[in-house]
């Protein structure tokens, strides 16, 4: 889950949500970076579903009792998180054997600074898995599958500065992750080195510098509000449940020079 916390309530944006706005992002990406070859509905299938391990989880978010607010990505415990990551890419191997690849390489990246058991045991689990897979597609190719492995990054961290930021923030209040913009993958010669410069022109509006997707285009942020008033009735999962969900319509453009 990923959340925001105001003075009255919380915003809520699930994994899965964020995913699916992360292939809608990369649906736009500029064609000669992400053809439309063989591999391209593998790769946005991927991205689609890389968080799907999360979904049954954020239907009913849990509450951190040691910070006093609702759970989220960034602090969920380790060992819970490992079950969803690996249920995640069995679901998706179950739907594409190359978007499974990317999907587990993806979760691995997250967890390679655990040194515990459980870590190692994941990695070798996943790292298996990724050797069992690699035999069974055709025509892999290893320098072409980390450029496809660079695109899922990148949707997933375009959607993230969608969902993380409040709608409009300056940049100052940014985001810690994104304040610098957005991680930039070095398998692509026409994208800037480190950095894509990203911001908010206004409430609704993002500007994105040395503009890497093929036009101007309109996407939403799916999220529920819940009041800590309705938490502290009812309970935080009644309380999300109960909430509707509302829609953040956001407009992606190039920054001007």
């Amino acid at each position: 889950m990923i959340v925001r916390e105001h003075k009255k309530s919380f915003s809520f944006v699930q994994q899965h949500h964020h995913a699916h706005l992360a292939e809608e992002l990369m649906k736009h990406w500029k064609k000669e970076m992400f053809p439309d070859d063989q591999w391209r509905h593998s790769v946005l299938t991927a991205i689609r579903n890389h968080d799907i391990g999360w979904a049954p989880f954020d239907e009913q978010p849990f509450w951190n009792d040691a910070k006093s607010k609702p759970f989220q990505f960034t602090d969920f415990p380790f060992l819970p998180k490992t079950v969803l990551y690996r249920q995640g890419i069995d679901v998706v191997e179950n739907i594409d054997l190359y978007a499974a690849i990317l999907c587990s390489l993806h979760y691995e990246q997250f967890i390679q600074g655990n040194n515990g058991k459980e870590a190692k045991l994941f990695i070798e689990g996943e790292q298996s898995r990724r050797e069992r897979l690699r035999k069974e597609v055709e025509d892999f190719n290893k320098e072409l599958f980390e450029k496809h492995f660079a695109l899922l990054q990148l949707g997933d961290n375009f959607s993230l500065y969608c969902c993380v930021n409040e709608p409009g923030v300056d940049k100052a209040n940014e985001h810690i992750f994104f304040r610098n913009g957005i991680p930039s993958p070095d398998n692509f010669h026409s994208l800037p080195k480190g950095r894509i410069g990203i911001y908010f022109a206004d409430q609704h509006t993002i500007k994105v510098e040395d503009y890497p997707f093929s036009r101007a285009f309109d996407v939403e942020v799916k999220q529920k509000k819940v009041l800590k008033k309705d938490i502290e009735a009812k309970g935080l999962q009644v309380a999300y449940k109960e909430a509707d969900y509302e829609v953040i319509p956001l407009h992606i453009s190039p920054a001007s020079k």
